[in-house]
């Protein structure tokens, strides 16, 4: 669409404050600006056994601020556990929330937000039932991988294990006040969670530059990200102690929060939140394994902006066509994965999929609100099914639908 035809509205609504040792210089600084004394602390076993959250109740004791550590939640946070805390919170007459840890915890915080200042459970609020109306308690958010981008957005995932579904909760009360992007913190990430939160980032940004809600502002944001991501994220998993690598992916991941916290994501994101909600993938591997695949389907709709992101990857795809230069990122997206080592299907699940399974993965994905509308192209079930059956190995016999 011509720009003169178009009308959007650009806000980002965080604080972002990103440096090297940034969380010990500012994070005491700016909580008591917010007058806060009781905070509570959302993070995962997995970081209190790396000694981060520690570290950080230490600091703010230093500096007179009491807190309290809530550190059960698990990958994909689970409804149940969302409302565990929000007694927790309201039991220790805290008066804030900060976040510590990837895309789960930063969910899990804004989650607990909302069920403290509304009657209910959280997944009466998820999309198309209740809005959120209240503010929630100020949120922080510090996050130590380089993937997420939830430090800047709007929205929290949440997953009813009953049903094996994740669902959205949004709303603008949801972002952040401030996110601390520290590259200290990543400096302990395994080699594998390097490389699938850092596809993440960059199926956020290819996702948000591509979306039909796209305008010339996330598409600044979301090249920049692509850029950064293409540039240092090999480097970043190759070498750990490489800190300008690693600040450079850490950064990306923010800026393209930014992108799709303004221009959203797609079908990448609507089949992957099915994988991890039922066979428990990760978010980020699940939407590394798509992309590719996903990416084959979308190409029609936008040759042009599908080439760009191709130059990046490769600049001597300046000497082409749109469509051919196009045509060339499939296989570039798969050799990125590639020199990360992320698989390149889910046959490593060890377990094969009937048709039945494929179609109950197709009927979430289609159900996925908030990502299905802003593809840029057109989705049908039969796409869906499509994709599935590239990246899913197949029970030729029938076999059981667990």
């Amino acid at each position: 669409m011509y720009l003169s035809q178009q009308t959007f509205q650009s806000a980002v609504p965080t604080n972002v404050i990103f440096g090297v040792n940034s969380v010990e210089e500012s994070l005491p600084i700016k909580m008591k600006e917010y007058n806060r004394s009781n905070v509570f602390i959302a993070t995962d076993p997995g970081l209190v056994q790396a000694g981060i959250p520690g570290k950080i109740q230490n600091l703010l004791k230093e500096n007179g601020i009491h807190s309290i550590l809530f550190s059960e939640i698990e990958p994909n946070p689970h409804a149940e556990t969302v409302m565990k805390g929000a007694e927790a919170y309201k039991g220790q007459s805290c008066d804030m929330i900060l976040a510590v840890g990837g895309g789960s915890a930063m969910d899990f915080a804004k989650a607990v937000g909302v069920v403290v200042n509304h009657p209910g459970h959280i997944l009466d609020y998820r999309r198309g039932k209740k809005r959120v109306m209240n503010e929630i308690p100020i949120l922080f958010a510090i996050p130590t991988t380089v993937g997420t981008g939830s430090e800047v957005t709007n929205v929290s995932v949440v997953t009813d294990h009953e049903a094996g579904r994740k669902y959205v909760v949004a709303s603008p009360v949801l972002a952040p006040k401030i996110a601390f992007v520290d590259p200290v913190l990543t400096h302990s990430l395994p080699r594998h969670v390097v490389a699938a939160t850092g596809m993440d980032a960059l199926v956020h940004a290819i996702e948000a530059f591509t979306s039909v809600h796209s305008t010339p502002i996330t598409d600044g944001l979301a090249l920049q990200a692509i850029k950064m991501i293409k540039e240092h994220l090999p480097a970043s998993y190759a070498h750990p102690d490489n800190l300008e690598a690693r600040a450079q992916v850490h950064l990306a991941s923010t800026i393209a929060g930014m992108a799709f916290g303004l221009g959203g994501v797609g079908l990448v994101h609507s089949c992957s939140h099915p994988m991890s909600a039922i066979y428990h993938v990760p978010h980020g591997l699940a939407n590394a394994i798509l992309l590719p695949y996903v990416m084959e389907h979308n190409l029609i709709a936008n040759d042009q902006k599908f080439a760009e992101i191709a130059k990046i990857f490769d600049p001597s795809l300046a000497f082409e066509t749109d469509r051919v230069a196009a045509e060339h990122l499939i296989d570039l997206l798969k050799e990125f994965n590639q020199s990360l080592n992320i698989p390149k299907d889910f046959s490593y699940l060890g377990r094969q999929f009937t048709e039945e399974m494929i179609d109950r993965l197709a009927h979430d994905a289609m159900e996925d609100r908030g990502t299905i509308p802003n593809n840029p192209r057109k989705v049908f079930k039969e796409d869906v099914i499509d994709i599935f059956n590239k990246v899913l190995p197949r029970d030729q016999e029938g076999g059981s639908a667990e």
